[in-house]
């Protein structure tokens, strides 16, 4: 009997702990998933419920981010104010006259003098005879060929309102040199007639080139000239006197004259009286006796 009872206590025993273990295995893994749903369910809850609060006018907005992105700084670039262009001025100048319709293009670094009646004329002017107007004159810079005997070249403009077209281009007053043989040439658009005269000193040149042209009633002097002077004490290369006169030319064919009324140019009747064949010397002695 003492065996008996033994055993069915030991089986109520496991019998228990079977019942226990089961429970155990079933209903604990839904209470824990329960408890941590609702742990989860209750910060949500409280999550919300602190966003839907007004916020506190105690406490200010945070300052707007500053956007570094490359579209940003690619908008500032092109805000920026274009650089400014450094403009280069021509390098030649035109000269305008408007009373005598001259018009030429000068090298911007050359020095231009307009006439004044307290100026003298900068070129001998007795192959244009009396009466002659200087308009404007235009000099070459002193240093212009440095080392040589290069001392000064300048065109000259001068009008002469009294003169026929015969008297213009047979250059009525060229007794100072009758061996000065008179040439047609064209530069540019105008054709002149041309003188050249040489005058020599000791140490000292002047060529002088006269280009005359009769438009308006009027003759028109175009004057070259280039100066050279070679001091005792000094060794200086000789300057090219042609390459000068080409620089000077070079103005020259660009000279442009307009058709206007130049004052006290003859009128056509006049002019067409004074067309006589007359030779220059002749023509020279005209003039003195009407003076």
């Amino acid at each position: 009997m003492a065996t008996i009872n033994g055993t069915k206590g030991s089986g109520n025993q496991s019998f228990k702990q079977l019942e226990g273990d089961s429970w155990s295995s079933i209903y604990l893994p839904a209470i824990c998933a329960a408890i941590v749903m609702t742990i989860v369910l209750l910060m949500a809850i409280s999550c919300s419920k602190k966003s839907d609060k007004p916020i506190s006018s105690g406490i200010s907005a945070p300052a707007p981010t500053v956007n570094s992105s490359p579209a940003a700084g690619a908008s500032t670039v092109i805000a920026e104010a274009p650089k400014k262009i450094k403009k280069h001025r021509p390098a030649n100048a035109t000269y305008v006259n408007g009373t005598y319709g001259v018009s030429f293009s000068y090298p911007r670094k050359y020095s231009l003098q307009t006439a004044s009646k307290n100026s003298a004329m900068p070129v001998d002017p007795k192959p244009l005879a009396s009466g002659a107007v200087e308009v404007v004159s235009v000099d070459m810079p002193d240093d212009s060929y440095p080392d040589t005997d290069f001392s000064s070249a300048l065109l000259n403009v001068s009008v002469n309102p009294g003169l026929s077209s015969d008297q213009c281009s047979a250059f009525v007053s060229d007794a100072k040199d009758p061996q000065a043989k008179v040439q047609r040439v064209k530069l540019g658009a105008n054709e002149f007639a041309e003188i050249e005269q040489m005058s020599n000193e000791p140490n000292h040149e002047s060529d002088l080139k006269y280009f005359h042209l009769f438009k308006n009633g009027a003759c028109y002097e175009f004057a070259l000239e280039v100066e050279t002077s070679r001091p005792a004490e000094e060794d200086l290369a000789q300057t090219d006197r042609g390459k000068v006169f080409q620089q000077l030319e070079k103005i020259l064919t660009t000279a442009r004259i307009k058709d206007v009324e130049v004052p006290g140019a003859l009128k056509p009747v006049e002019a067409a009286k004074s067309e006589t064949p007359q030779t220059p010397a002749a023509a020279h002695s005209a003039l003195t006796e009407q003076k």
